[in-house]
């Protein structure tokens, strides 16, 4: 084999490498948050090439959790996301949509929140172009569902109810 082809072949790989690399899904943590009830995780993605994107990260949680999610990115010349949304197992299933903000070229940043989601796996999708290389990174924080007011007030009319009910029945049968 040639010095020629096997500079051919050598940029082949590397080229094929950074493609695959600028398309791969962002890098998730583990739960970082000691407690049994909420939940942190970490993200983040380098891109070394220019295009447009579309990312997924999954993450499956164990009880009724309420969602809070960021991303913020930069690059050397421009970074726009246009989504960063959450969408059920199926990846079809938009369960809440995020906001997203392009400040600069150089700068963007989106939220998403997300109230009382059941245990399962879910999908966060963030889309956007780069112009140049670049590099974003979120967090998601998971935390136990609390009940409204509202919930204990039901629960303790319901009680009083039975209670009455009770109370009632006791008299009619002395």
């Amino acid at each position: 084999m040639n010095a020629m082809n096997l500079k051919a072949i050598l940029l082949a790989v590397s080229l094929i490498g950074a493609a695959a690399t600028a398309q791969a899904n962002p890098v998730i943590s583990g739960d970082t948050n000691p407690a049994a009830n909420n939940e942190n995780y970490t993200f983040e993605h380098q891109s070394p090439a220019p295009g447009d994107f579309s990312h997924w990260i999954s993450f499956t949680i164990d009880g009724y959790r309420d969602l809070v999610a960021s991303i913020s990115a930069t690059s050397t010349t421009g970074i726009s996301f246009s989504a960063f949304d959450l969408y059920a197992a199926d990846q079809t299933t938009l369960v809440a949509a995020g906001e997203v903000n392009n400040f600069l070229p150089k700068l963007a940043f989106g939220g998403l929140t997300a109230q009382a989601i059941a245990p399962t796996t879910y999908w966060i999708n963030i889309v956007g172009t780069n112009t140049a290389s670049s590099n974003y990174n979120g967090s998601i924080a998971l935390t136990a569902a609390v009940p409204e007011p509202s919930t204990y007030g039901m629960l303790a009319l319901g009680l009083g109810l039975v209670g009455f009910a009770a109370r009632s029945r006791s008299k009619f049968s002395a």
